[in-house]
C-alpha cells in the first residue's frame, strides 16, 4: 500500500521497511534504560529491607548504563544514516523518473498544465514526500510496532495493568482517523492556494517589463498579494483543524498514566500486585507514550503528504505515448487520412486528408486559428490524432516511438526555445555527436556567424535563459542552424523567417533552399508571398481544407487564398502619415 501511495521503487519500499524496523529497534533500545532503572530500584529496595550495602552493585549498574548509552547511540546513528540516505536517494530517483515521464507525455497533457504546476510537483511535492519518507513514515510505523511489542510483553506481567495502560489508545486512534477526514478538504485547498501563488509570481516576473509600462501594475501586484494572503489563511485553517484533533488525541492518550497509577494502587492495597511490578508499569508508562505521542504528531504531516503523493502519481500514471523503436522508414511521404483533432472537447481539425510528398514543398496557409500549427504538430506526433491516421512510408506514426519518429524530423517552430548555455551547445542539440566543424558550418549556413563574431566569447558565449541576450532574429537563426546540423529527411518550418529583417530573410531563404533539397517539407506560412513557389498550397479555415493547389491555380479560383493574398498585398503598402 505504501509503495502505491508514494509511488516508490523496489529499492525505495525496501529502504522504507528497513527504516521502519530500525526505528522500532531504536524505540525499543531507548526502553532499556527504563529496565535498568527498574533493576536498580528493585535492588535498592531489597538492600534496604535486608540492611545490605549495594555499593558493589552500583559499579555494575554504571557499567551497564555506559554500555546501553553506546548501544543506543550506535542504533540511532545507524538508523539515521539508513533512513535519510535512503530517503534522499528515493527523492532523487523520483525527480528523475518524473522528468523522464514528462519527456514522454503528449503535448495535450501540457495544454492543461501550467509550467509552475509541473515545477511545483518536481520540486515541492517531491520534497514533501522526501520529508515524509525520512521522518514521518518511519517514525509513525516504527512507533506503532515498538509500542505494540512493549504492550504485548507487559501483558505477561499483568493483564489488568496493561489494559489500563492502553484502554485510551483506541479512542485516540479514532480521533486521529476523524482528523484525516476533516482536514482532507482544507489540505487540498491549501495546496491549490500555494500553487496559485507560484503561478501568480511566475506570471508577474515574466511580464515585469509590460507591468512597468502599465498604469495597472498596482492592481496586478495586489492580485498577487491577495493570493499570498489566501495561502496564509488556508495554512492556518489546516494547522488549526489538525492541531485540535491531535491535541485531543494526545491528551486522551495521556489519561492512561493516571489509570495506571489508580489501578496499580488499588491492586497493591488488595495484595494482588507486588511493588516491583507496579514500578515496572510506572516506569514504562512514563516512556511508552513518547513514541505514541510522536506517532500522533507525525500523523498530521503524514496526512499532509498525501496530496503531494497524489500529484506525483497523477503524472506517473498518465498514459505516455508509446510505439516501436525498431521501425525503419525508407520513404518519407506524409499522408493525412481523415484526420480530426480536438483540444478537450473543442474540435480544431475536422476530417482533413492530404499528402506531403517527398521532394516537394507543401505549405499550410489560412487565417489565424485555422489549425496550421496543429497539423504540423500532429505530423510530428507532438499530439495524437482523435480520429483518422497519419502515415509515413505507409506506417501509422502512432505505432512509432515518438523519439524514434522525431529522429527523422528537423523542426523550426516560430516559438524558439533556447537554453541558458553557450551558442555552441545550443546548436549542438540538433546532433549530439556533431563535430566542431559541422556546428560551425551549420551556423554559417543559418547566417549566424555575423552576430556570433561580434560576441565577446564567440561560440562560447552564454546566451541566458531562453536566449534573452539575443534579438528575436538571432534566436531564430540559431534554431535554423540546429535544423541544418541535424539534416533530417523531413523538415517542418513554422514561419521560420518571421523574426528576420528583409536582408537576412533573403539569405536564410536561400540557405533553407539548400536544406530542403530532395526532402519532405511542410511549411506553415503567414506571409503568402513566401509560398508562391511551393509545389502545393493547402488553404485552411476553421480546421477544414478549403482549397488546394499551386499559387496560380488558387489565385484563379478567386476564393479564400486570393482574398488573403490581396489583403496582404494591400497591407504591404500601408504607412504612417501625420495629420496637421
Amino acid at each position: 500500500m505504501l509503495k502505491k501511495i508514494f509511488s516508490l521503487s523496489k529499492m525505495g519500499i525496501k529502504n522504507v521497511y528497513m527504516g521502519i524496523i530500525l526505528t522500532a529497534l531504536h524505540n525499543l533500545s531507548v526502553m532499556l534504560p527504563t529496565i535498568l532503572l527498574l533493576f536498580v530500584a528493585s535492588d535498592m529496595i531489597r538492600s534496604y529491607l535486608e540492611g545490605k550495602n549495594m555499593s558493589h552493585s552500583l559499579f555494575i549498574y554504571w557499567g551497564a548504563a555506559l554500555m546501553l548509552l553506546i548501544l543506543i547511540y550506535w542504533v540511532y546513528n545507524f538508523t539515521y544514516e539508513k533512513i535519510y540516505i535512503g530517503a534522499y536517494e528515493e527523492s532523487a530517483n523520483t525527480r528523475i523518473k518524473l522528468a523522464e515521464k514528462i519527456r514522454m507525455l503528449p503535448l495535450s497533457y501540457f495544454g492543461n498544465k501550467d509550467l509552475s504546476d509541473l515545477t511545483s510537483t518536481l520540486m515541492d511535492d517531491t520534497s514533501t514526500v522526501e520529508h515524509t519518507l525520512s521522518t514521518d513514515l518511519t517514525e509513525v510505523f516504527g512507533g506503532i510496532i515498538s509500542s505494540a511489542v512493549i504492550l504485548l510483553t507487559l501483558f505477561f506481567f499483568d493483564w489488568r495493568m496493561s489494559l489500563s495502560l492502553l484502554i485510551c489508545l483506541p479512542i485516540s486512534i479514532f480521533v486521529i482517523a476523524i482528523s484525516h477526514r476533516a482536514s482532507s478538504s482544507s489540505n487540498w485547498k491549501n495546496r491549490n492556494a500555494k500553487l496559485n501563488v507560484s503561478e501568480g509570481i511566475q506570471e508577474y516576473l515574466e511580464n515585469i517589463k509590460i507591468l512597468h509600462a502599465s498604469p495597472n501594475k498596482q492592481t496586478y501586484r495586489f492580485g498577487v498579494e491577495k493570493k499570498i494572503k489566501r495561502v496564509v489563511r488556508t495554512s492556518i485553517i489546516y494547522e488549526v483543524v489538525m492541531g485540535v484533533f491531535i491535541s485531543i488525541a494526545y491528551n486522551i492518550l495521556r489519561i492512561g498514566i493516571g489509570l495506571v497509577v489508580v489501578t496499580g494502587s488499588y491492586l497493591i492495597t488488595h495484595g494482588e500486585l507486588d511493588l516491583i511490578t507496579y514500578l515496572l508499569f510506572l516506569f514504562v508508562a512514563a516512556r511508552i507514550y513518547d513514541p505514541l505521542t510522536t506517532v500522533f504528531f507525525k500523523m498530521g504531516e503524514f496526512f499532509y503528504s498525501f496530496v503531494s503523493a497524489s500529484r506525483i502519481r497523477e503524472i506517473q500514471d498518465y498514459p505516455a505515448q508509446e510505439g516501436s523503436s525498431d521501425v525503419k522508414l525508407n520513404s518519407y511521404d506524409i499522408t493525412f487520412e481523415h484526420v480530426s483533432f480536438a483540444y478537450n472537447t473543442d474540435t480544431v481539425i475536422n476530417d482533413v486528408s492530404f499528402k506531403v510528398k517527398q521532394g516537394e514543398i507543401t505549405a499550410l496557409v489560412g487565417p489565424s486559428g485555422c489549425g496550421k500549427s496543429t497539423l504540423s504538430k500532429l505530423a510530428s506526433r507532438f499530439w495524437d490524432v482523435s480520429k483518422g491516421q497519419i502515415l509515413i512510408d505507409g506506417k501509422n506514426i502512432n505505432d512509432i516511438d515518438p523519439e524514434t519518429l522525431l529522429g527523422y524530423y528537423s523542426i523550426v517552430f516560430q516559438d524558439v526555445v533556447l537554453f541558458n548555455d553557450t551558442i555552441y551547445n545550443n546548436i549542438k542539440i540538433g546532433k549530439k555527436d556533431a563535430s566542431k566543424e559541422e556546428i560551425i558550418a551549420a551556423a554559417k549556413m543559418a547566417r549566424c556567424e555575423e552576430f556570433i563574431s561580434k560576441l565577446p566569447e564567440g561560440f562560447d558565449t552564454v546566451i541566458g535563459e531562453n536566449g534573452k541576450t539575443l534579438s528575436g532574429g538571432e534566436r531564430q537563426r540559431i534554431s535554423i542552424a540546429r535544423a541544418f546540423l541535424k539534416d533530417a529527411p523531413i523538415v517542418l518550418l513554422d514561419e521560420a523567417t518571421a523574426s528576420l529583417d528583409p536582408e537576412n530573410e533573403t539569405l536564410i531563404q536561400e540557405a533553407i533552399g539548400k536544406l530542403i533539397k530532395n526532402k519532405t517539407v511542410l511549411i506553415i506560412a503567414h506571409r503568402l508571398r513566401s509560398v508562391e513557389d511551393c509545389d502545393k498550397i493547402i488553404v485552411l479555415k476553421e480546421g477544414k481544407i478549403m482549397e488546394m493547389g499551386r499559387h496560380k491555380e488558387l489565385m484563379s479560383l478567386n476564393g479564400l487564398y486570393h482574398h488573403l493574398f490581396e489583403l496582404q498585398r494591400e497591407s504591404s503598402k500601408w504607412g504612417i502619415c501625420t495629420v496637421d
